[in-house]
């Protein structure tokens, strides 16, 4: 087992513990059997690595000038670290970092490649608006959220829809397609596009109605449009700070944005 794999496991079971946590995500329209299919998680506390254990802990492990040789136990602990000041130092000058502590109670999104295999999870405050994403050094294919649960669906339409963040793509595929990924980014990278021109004809875009989604979505036409179909999904802005799936979703319920889908979107292709 990864070092991602036991902090995942980790994260699912601090959800399934917290109360909290979990009328957060109803309250996000993440359903009971979608956060199990997932593996969502939420962060209670410190999770613990031991560097000795990673078989890629070396001797660049802890040198900021060679920092993206450290082994992936070594990279959690400074990434996931809040600088907190010294008690012990008589000046209250001096910090020391606390491992976890800067996550610490935020819903976890596993990110996996298409084989299904856990390469890194995203961890979204329910405090603000603010994600953090961590990925294992060495990771051959293009991850993103959900692709391991949507994976037979688009091979068999040979269609995907792609969404930005985890609670887009939860509320799409709960009520409208199950050939849902996340980019968890406003475009996708170089190996998320190999893996688009490799399994799908057509793309159907539900990216941010934002500056950011915007321009994601241009550079996906300017750079596929002759590898695959590429649709532009319209969805409103009920209020004006709205700007994704979930803020329409927020605004209007299950019942209108399901019928919003399927009246106004899917049945004109």
């Amino acid at each position: 087992m990864t070092m991602v794999d036991g902090f995942v496991e980790w994260a699912h079971n601090g959800l399934l513990g917290s109360e909290k946590a979990q009328e957060y995500l109803l309250g996000r329209g993440v359903s009971e059997d979608q956060w199990v299919r997932h593996r969502l998680g939420y962060v209670v506390g410190d999770y613990s690595v031991d560097p000795s254990l990673d078989p890629g802990h070396n001797e660049a492990c802890g040198d900021r000038d060679r920092r993206g040789l450290w082994c992936d136990s070594c990279r959690y602990a400074h990434w996931s670290a809040l600088w907190v000041k010294d008690d012990d130092e008589p000046d209250g000058a001096s910090k020391r970092p606390i491992m976890g502590r800067r996550i610490t109670g935020g819903v976890v999104f596993p990110l996996t490649n298409y084989a299904g295999g856990t390469v890194g999870f995203q961890v979204r405050s329910i405090t603000e608006k603010s994600y953090d994403t961590f990925t294992l050094r060495h990771r051959p294919e293009g991850y993103f959220f959900g692709i391991a649960q949507s994976i037979q669906s688009i091979w068999t339409s040979r269609e995907a829809w792609i969404v930005e963040g985890g609670f887009d793509h939860l509320v799409l595929e709960r009520l409208v397609a199950k050939n849902v990924i996340g980019l968890t980014t406003s475009a996708p990278g170089k190996e998320q596009t190999r893996f688009l021109r490799r399994f799908v004809d057509v793309v159907n875009s539900c990216l941010d109605r934002d500056a950011g989604g915007r321009k994601g979505f241009r550079s996906i036409v300017k750079w596929n449009s002759g590898h695959f179909g590429i649709r532009d999904i319209e969805y409103p802005r009920v209020r004006p700070n709205d700007k994704d799936l979930g803020d329409f979703w927020k605004a209007v319920g299950d019942e209108i944005f399901t019928k919003y889908f399927r009246e106004k979107v899917i049945s004109r292709f």
